[in-house]
């Protein structure tokens, strides 16, 4: 694993849709989901930084068309420590 990803969204609908189109479109895994408060939605996704950030543009995308994106992350070379977190 070379980088997480995080997409946090508002509502389930298009936490879903991020996650469909992040797994169509590059090779990662879906860590989990948080609910983060007031309807909003964190999907954390793990893989290879190229892939990250693929699947993390991707989503955005397809998130803009039907909902509203909160914020994006992408973290290359984490630290170990940080997947004790999940």
């Amino acid at each position: 694993m070379d980088a997480y990803g995080y997409i946090e969204v508002i509502g389930l609908v298009p936490a879903i849709a991020a996650a469909d189109v992040a797994m169509k479109a590059a090779n990662i895994e879906i860590v989990g989901k948080e609910n983060t408060g007031k309807a909003m939605i964190a999907l954390i996704i793990k893989g290879e930084i190229g892939a990250v950030r693929a699947a993390i543009d991707a989503a955005e995308s397809e998130v803009g068309r039907i909902g509203k994106v909160v914020s994006t992350n992408v973290i290359a070379r984490p630290d170990e420590t940080l997947a004790s977190l999940y």
